[in-house]
């Protein structure tokens, strides 16, 4: 077996999305939905259960009431983001305790991949034209390829080095030109294999190079998480190997018409978010 279909094989052996949140999914398409058919969804997912009130009671949306039902927290969080929750749970059970080719431990990686999805967000509210609703999930997910491709890379080391090093190639190029695959593209495949949107899989497979998203890709959105993928790595959020060779896009922020001083005041604004975020799931490596 060549070592593309090693890779491709792994890719289908990972968990797929609990039954839950694929029931979640097609609610969320459809307007005719309320919050007793979410609450039916879910009732019986014991974890998501608790998580749910976790979150809705937590400093992160600052109710100042209690919230003691399912079907209130529904309300007042709204659908999709039960739905990312459920997509954050599941993350967390697949993600191992250390990603070796990459030099990462399980919590730094999750640290990053919610840093990402909440600068992500919170970047789509500066962007009038764009709706955040599937921003968050995609800022989560945007580097599950790595979860594959990083056992791939152990015996590699010294080869990924030289090509970050000495040939100065980016990530993703270092990647490619080693395994013959990348986490990019390896993460919109899993993305698909979990019938997500599309637009989700396009930034995973994109979100290194938004200038080259093809016209199927939302390309908003890939900008989004590619500029809240940069944000994240200069504030400390899961530097990894690939930190030596990282690059931004530059356009990405013209398109978006993000200005410097609003990237900080964002970034400034956000740093209790993601360590609350961050704490309702602890990813400590799947089993």
């Amino acid at each position: 077996m060549i070592l593309q279909e090693m890779i491709l094989q792994k890719v289908t052996e990972l968990p797929t999305l609990p039954r839950v949140a694929m029931q979640i999914l097609p609610l969320l398409g459809n307007n005719r939905s309320g919050a007793a058919d979410f609450e039916r969804a879910i009732r019986h997912d014991p974890a998501l259960t608790a998580n749910l009130l976790r979150l809705a009671n937590s400093a992160y949306f600052g109710y100042p009431r209690k919230i003691s039902s399912i079907r209130s927290a529904i309300t007042l969080m709204g659908p999709r983001r039960v739905y990312d929750l459920a997509v954050a749970a599941a993350m967390t059970k697949v993600i191992p305790p250390t990603l070796p080719g990459y030099r990462l431990h399980a919590e730094t990686f999750w640290q990053h991949s919610v840093a990402v999805a909440i600068f992500a967000e919170r970047l789509a509210r500066e962007v009038a034209a764009h709706q955040p609703d599937q921003t968050f999930t995609a800022g989560l997910l945007h580097d599950i390829g790595k979860l594959v491709i990083s056992a791939f890379l152990v015996e590699r080391s010294s080869d990924l080095s030289e090509h970050l090093i000495a040939r100065q190639q980016t990530l993703v190029d270092a990647e490619h030109n080693i395994l013959g695959a990348d986490h990019a593209d390896v993460g919109g495949a899993i993305v698909e294999s979990w019938n997500l949107p599309r637009e989700i899989s396009e930034v995973c497979r994109w979100h290194h190079d938004p200038s080259s998203a093809p016209d199927l890709a939302d390309r908003t959105l890939v900008d989004l998480v590619h500029l809240a993928n940069g944000l994240a790595h200069l504030l400390g959020y899961g530097a990894d190997v690939g930190e030596l060779a990282r690059k931004i896009d530059g356009q990405a922020a013209d398109r978006l018409g993000i200005k410097v001083n609003r990237l900080e005041a964002i970034a400034g604004a956000t740093q209790e978010e993601i360590v609350e975020m961050g704490a309702l799931f602890q990813a400590k490596g799947g089993d």
